[in-house]
């Protein structure tokens, strides 16, 4: 029974992965990124503010930078978080694993047939 819970537990945690990189927050700032980055670009090559733009694009930049780290810095965080569950998880089937080893290895001692020692010995 465990072993079935076990195993649906890393079904559901692995479609739950692959389903929250279809929705990917990180993929929606870039593109929001790339679209307001195109669009601090003068209308034409020979605008009078030809160089004023790039001043903006770098703050532009380093705005979407810190929001990107932010977000990563979220994403590792639950991450490892699920990874700590899962240790917890692997400890406690560790530990049910030894206790079964020691209770069959108490089984086979006591039905173990006795061998009497012989003649003479």
């Amino acid at each position: 029974m465990k072993k079935i819970l076990f195993i649906g537990g890393m079904v559901f945690l692995v479609l739950g992965l692959a389903g929250a990189g279809l929705a990917d927050p990180l993929e929606e700032l870039l593109d929001e990124f790339s679209r307001e980055y195109e669009a601090l670009k003068p209308p034409t090559p020979y605008s009078s503010v030809s160089s004023d733009y790039k001043l903006g694009q770098a703050a532009l930049g380093t705005l979407y930078t810190t929001k990107a780290l932010g977000l990563l810095y979220q994403q590792n965080k639950q991450l490892a978080a699920k990874y700590d569950e899962m240790l917890r998880k692997y400890d406690q089937i560790i530990e049910q694993n030894k206790e079964i080893i020691r209770m069959l290895s108490i089984i086979v001692k006591r039905s173990a047939p006795r061998e009497e020692p012989l003649p003479g010995q």
